[in-house]
């Protein structure tokens, strides 16, 4: 929100305390602007409009950028928990409101609260979800059949007279290969706990053809995110819309808190691994990624070969790539190989500090809940929601929620093997035990399929087109290079692809034109 102190002529600017809300500025000799959509700026003179060669890397690199930095040097984000004071003739001053929970550390070790039990958590869920339920309107759910978005329907259920008036949504794919690319049948799961529950299930199917979907994906993005799941956000909002569902509660934010993806059971082992000499943990690495098989296992095994390479802040950080410095470095152009080699560190980078003294988890975690979260999970779920006329409400990050999962001990979240740990307990009274306890699978899309096969004629027009190698920020040969080494499963680079096919549509959208214009499907 925004506030203008008519007497004291000055403005006052605030965003949420972890980004759930988008809030973008830009300050010229003009003044200032700010608007909930990068594009409403771009109507606005004398803004900067030189490409942001750091925001471009951490695109190709995290498929999101991290901080303040978007693709146009004159356009910042407003950071979470952070507030904005201007006054005519001066700088933006930028201070943060709001300080994340931590363990507390004493001695130089972390403190954790051993009291707090899942029976405090079920019930603290009841109430923050029984809160966020407030409606003058109806009130639907995502339901993907994973552990979030589960526990937060049973809540809504508990709560309602009539389960089965409330109306859950779930997407279902028509084709195969979604195993091989590490998704399971959510459908199958999403049944279960509907009929477990008694709440009404809407399924939608989607295809290689949704696809399709990218330019206008990019377009209500304002970011070239590269990732598919925006565009089941923007379909399952857009059939809430249409039957009268105009506010949904959704699951995003559980797996930041209480640790629930891939990369968190390694780093909870990684000080333990630390403890092993250097040339044991080389060893171990190299024979990882030695190791035969497909795009989805030759890109984890290199991943964790990394992880248990390296010291801490620098496995904290690679745990979030997509694609490998070495493949971001082949795709740049010359000019821009030259500026990566000299780059700054990005403000994930820059977040290390703020969470050090912290076990390797937790620090994890703090970079999933003001990186990963912020300027990906919920950007993307904002926008599209919102340009299907819908508002998703995230009650598990609700801050009496951060506060619980802030000083538990690591084990709790992720103990034995067993990712959310407390989370599961609490739910056990609650839901399916396969539910509960099935493995981890996202909310995405058979993107190595499709690129591979039905899109990669779209794909290879975008990125290989003369109008997108006339910009002079890929090297056509490199590009080349990483389609057939993808194609023949040497390189895991189909998110890499995907990241320079969006980018691409968000320059002949947004830079392109006069003003930024949505292209046809």
């Amino acid at each position: 929100f925004a506030l203008w102190d008519r007497t004291e002529k000055t403005l006052f600017c605030a965003r949420d305390h972890l980004g759930i809300k988008p809030f973008y500025y830009a300050y010229s000799d003009r003044g200032l602007a700010f608007a909930s959509e990068m594009k409403s700026l771009l109507h606005t003179p004398n803004i900067d409009r030189r490409i942001d060669e750091q925001a471009l890397f951490s695109y190709i690199s995290y498929l999101w950028s991290p901080g303040e930095n978007t693709l146009l040097k004159g356009v910042r984000k407003l950071l979470p928990g952070h507030f904005m004071m201007f006054t005519k003739g001066e700088a933006p001053a930028l201070r943060r409101w709001y300080q994340p929970p931590q363990a507390r550390i004493e001695n130089g070790r972390p403190v954790y609260n051993t009291r707090k039990t899942a029976a405090d958590l079920a019930h603290l869920l009841d109430e923050v979800v029984s809160d966020q339920m407030i409606s003058d309107v109806p009130v639907g759910a995502f339901l993907s059949g994973g552990l979030d978005s589960s526990a937060v329907v049973a809540s809504m259920a508990k709560k309602l007279q009539n389960p089965g008036s409330l109306q859950t949504y779930c997407i279902r794919f028509d084709g195969r290969d979604m195993e091989a690319e590490g998704f399971g049948a959510d459908v199958l799961y999403a049944r279960k706990v509907a009929s477990h529950l008694g709440v009404s299930l809407n399924e939608l199917t989607m295809t290689a053809s949704s696809l399709e979907k990218l330019p206008e994906t990019v377009f209500f993005l304002d970011e070239p995110e590269a990732d598919p799941a925006p565009i089941y956000v923007k379909a399952i909002c857009a059939k809430a819309r249409e039957m009268g569902i105009k506010v949904m509660m959704s699951g995003t934010g559980g797996d930041d808190i209480f640790s629930g993806y891939r990369r968190h059971q390694v780093m909870a082992l990684k000080e333990r691994i630390d403890l092993a000499p250097a040339f044991m943990r080389q060893a171990a690495a190299s024979a990882l990624r030695a190791v035969p098989g497909g795009n989805v296992l030759k890109r984890r095994l290199t991943r964790l070969s990394r992880l248990i390479e390296w010291e801490q802040d620098k496995a904290l950080i690679w745990a979030f790539y997509y694609t490998e410095p070495a493949i971001l470095t082949q795709v740049l152009s010359d000019d821009l190989r030259t500026v990566y080699a000299s780059r700054r560190a990005d403000y994930l980078e820059s977040q290390l500090n703020a969470c050090r003294g912290q076990a390797a988890l937790n620090r994890q975690l703090y970079l999933e809940l003001f990186g990963f979260l912020p300027d990906h999970n919920l950007n993307y779920t904002d926008k599209l929601s919102m340009a299907a006329g819908v508002e998703v409400r995230v009650p598990l990050l609700d801050p009496r929620l951060l506060d619980f999962a802030a000083d538990l001990p690591p084990h709790e979240k992720l103990g034995n093997g067993i990712t959310k740990r407390i989370f599961k307990r609490a739910m056990e009274s609650r839901l399916p035990h396969d539910v509960i306890y099935r493995p981890k699978a996202g909310f995405g899309a058979p993107v190595r399929h499709w690129i591979n096969g039905p899109s990669a004629d779209f794909m290879r027009e975008l990125v290989l087109s003369p109008r997108t190698l006339d910009r002079g920020l890929f090297s056509k040969a490199g590009v080349e290079k990483l389609i057939d080494q993808t194609r023949r499963g040497e390189v895991d680079g189909a998110y890499t692809l995907l990241s320079l096919m969006v980018i691409e549509l968000w320059f002949r959208q947004f830079m392109d034109q006069k003003t930024p214009r949505q292209m046809a499907a």
